[in-house]
C-alpha cells in the first residue's frame, strides 16, 4: 500500500504501483516489505515532573510511543497544557499527552506533589478545581478514605470527567466499578478480592501491619501471600471480570513494572544497558528498593507474578478491555523501551499478538475517546505512525525492529532515531545530578516506601525493621 501524508493528516491510502513516479516536493520513504503500525500508547507513566519531559519524551518518541497518559506529577496544569501546544505544534518533540496532574489522596499524602481529600467536602472541591484547570482525567489514590472516594466518584460522575488509579482499602473492586471508576492500575487489590478468604486476608493483615516484630510481621505476610495463592476463587473471580466487562471498567495491568517488584534482586536489573539513559540519582532510587534480599520472600514474589499473569488470562477471556501500561520510571521500567515488554508480557498472559498491539494503539484511542484521530492507521487521521523491520501480529516482539517513526507527518529515519538516543545519553550525563525532588526526597529520607518490592499491601518485603516495612498505604510508586 501507499500512504500518502499532507501536514499532520493521513491524506489517502492506496494500492501501491510498481510504476509510480515521483512527485515534486513529496518526500518519498521506499517501505517495500516493511510493516506501518500506527503509534504506540504507555498508558500509565509519570513523565510529568521537574525535568522529566526532557529526559523522557525523546525516548518514547524513539521507541515508537506517540502517546502517553501521565498518571500524575509536580509540573503544574498550566504549565502541561503549554507543553501540550507545544508537542502540537511541533515546536517540542514529545507524545500526545493526556494528564491527571496532581493526584489526589487522603488526609496525610504519600506525594508531595498530591492534593491532600480530608473530607467528601474537600472531594467535591478538588474535583470541581482540578476540572476547572482542564486535568484530563482525574488520579484517585488508595489512601482516599471511602467517604472521600464515594465523594470524587459522584461529584466525577456529575462533573463528566473520568476518574482512575487506584482503589482505597475501604472499596472493593466491585464497588469501584459500579462507582464509574474508568481503569483500575496495577491489578490494584484484585488478588486479594479474588480469594475466597478475602475478609480473613483483611483482618491478617492489618495483624500484620500493627507488629512491632519484624519476624512476627514477616512470617504473617508470607502466611497471607500463600493464603492469597491457595485460596483463588475462580468462581468470584468470573463474577467480578463478567462486571468489569459490563462496566467498562478498563484495566491496565502494567505487569512489566510487577515484574520488576518480583524480581527486585536480580542482578541482571541493573546490568541492564538501557540504564545508560536513566539519571544516576534515579538508577540510585531504583537500586535502594527492595531491602535485603530473602530468599523465601523472593520466590513468593515471583510466584504472586505468575498469579497475576493468569488473573489477567482469566480477564482477558472474560473480555474485560485491557490497556498497556509501564509505570515507567518506576524501578527497571524505561521510558519508551519498556512499553515494548509490557505488549510481550500480554501475549504470555493469552492475548494474541494483535490484541496486545491494540492495547497500545485503537483500545487506548477508545478509552481516551479519540479514535476518530489516533490508534490505527486510516485516511484522515493524525499521521503519528511506526514503520517496522517485521510484521508485529506474526511475533509481538516486532515491535521493537523500527525502521522510522512518523511524528504529526515529520518523518525521523532510523539514522534520527539513533541519534536521538546517542543525544539522550549525553543529556544524562551532563544532567544525571539534578534528579527532581519528588524521587529525590524519598531517596534523602530513608523512607519507609524504598523497601517495598510489591504493587499490593500483600507484597511486603523482607526489611530489619517494622519502620522500613510498607504498610498497605505506603505503596512506593503513584
Amino acid at each position: 500500500m501507499s500512504v500518502l501524508i499532507v501536514g499532520d493528516r493521513i491524506k489517502s491510502i492506496s494500492p501501491a504501483s510498481d510504476r509510480a513516479k515521483p512527485v515534486r516536493g513529496v518526500i518519498a520513504v521506499d517501505a517495500t516489505g516493511k510493516f506501518l503500525i500506527a503509534g504506540l500508547w504507555d498508558m500509565h507513566v509519570h513523565a510529568l515532573s521537574k525535568n522529566e519531559p526532557e529526559r523522557f519524551f525523546p525516548l518514547f518518541i524513539a521507541n515508537g510511543v506517540t502517546g502517553i497518559r501521565d498518571m500524575g506529577g509536580d509540573i503544574p496544569l498550566r504549565q502541561i497544557a503549554k507543553l501540550k501546544e507545544e508537542i502540537t505544534n511541533g515546536s517540542r518533540l514529545g507524545p500526545e499527552t493526556f494528564a491527571a496532574g496532581p493526584i489526589l489522596e487522603g488526609e496525610h499524602p504519600f506525594w508531595p506533589f498530591s492534593v491532600a481529600v480530608k473530607t467528601p467536602e474537600d472531594a467535591r472541591r478538588s474535583v470541581i478545581t482540578l476540572v476547572r484547570e482542564r486535568a484530563d482525567f482525574l488520579k484517585v489514590y488508595n489512601t482516599l478514605s471511602r467517604d472521600s472516594y464515594m465523594a470524587i466518584a459522584a461529584q466525577a460522575n456529575e462533573m463528566r470527567i473520568a476518574f482512575s488509579g487506584h482503589i482505597p482499602d475501604g472499596v472493593s473492586p466491585a464497588e469501584a466499578s459500579h462507582c464509574g471508576q474508568k481503569s483500575i492500575e496495577h491489578l490494584w487489590g484484585i488478588p486479594n478480592y479474588v480469594s475466597s478468604e478475602s475478609e480473613q486476608l483483611q483482618k491478617m493483615a492489618t495483624v500484620a501491619n500493627a507488629t512491632e516484630d519484624p519476624k512476627v510481621a514477616r512470617d504473617s505476610f508470607h502466611k497471607i501471600n500463600e493464603a492469597i495463592l491457595s485460596t483463588y476463587d475462580s468462581n468470584k473471580a468470573k463474577g467480578l471480570f463478567e462486571e468489569f466487562a459490563r462496566n467498562r471498567t478498563w484495566q491496565t495491568p502494567t505487569l512489566v513494572v510487577l515484574r520488576s517488584y518480583a524480581s527486585i534482586h536480580d542482578p541482571a536489573l541493573r546490568k541492564d544497558p538501557r540504564i545508560a539513559y536513566i539519571p544516576d540519582d534515579l538508577v540510585g532510587f531504583w537500586s535502594s528498593m527492595g531491602g535485603q534480599p530473602d530468599p523465601r520472600n523472593d520466590e513468593m514474589q515471583l510466584r504472586l507474578f505468575k498469579h497475576d499473569l493468569e488473573i489477567v488470562r482469566a480477564m482477558h477471556t472474560a473480555k474485560v478491555p485491557l490497556l498497556a501500561g509501564t509505570d515507567t520510571p518506576n524501578p527497571f521500567t524505561y521510558p519508551g523501551f519498556s512499553l515494548h515488554e509490557e505488549l510481550d508480557l500480554l501475549v504470555s498472559a493469552g492475548l494474541s499478538p494483535m490484541e496486545a498491539l491494540q492495547t497500545a494503539t485503537l483500545r487506548a484511542a477508545e478509552f481516551l475517546g479519540v479514535e476518530h484521530l489516533f490508534g490505527s492507521v486510516e485516511v484522515g487521521k493524525v499521521a503519528n505512525l511506526v514503520l517496522l523491520d517485521a510484521n508485529p501480529v506474526e511475533d509481538i516482539r516486532n515491535t521493537q525492529k523500527i525502521r522510522g517513526v512518523i511524528v504529526r507527518g515529520s518523518f525521523l529515519d532510523r539514522p534520527k532515531l539513533d541519534e536521538l538516543l546517542a543525544h539522550q545519553k549525553l543529556y544524562r550525563d551532563s544532567h544525571g545530578k539534578g534528579f527532581h525532588a519528588v524521587y529525590g526526597s524519598l531517596i534523602s529520607g530513608g523512607s519507609r516506601a524504598a523497601a517495598n518490592t510489591g504493587s499490593h499491601w500483600h507484597r511486603p518485603d523482607t526489611t530489619d525493621s517494622p519502620a522500613n516495612r510498607p504498610s498497605e498505604s505506603d505503596v512506593a510508586r503513584p
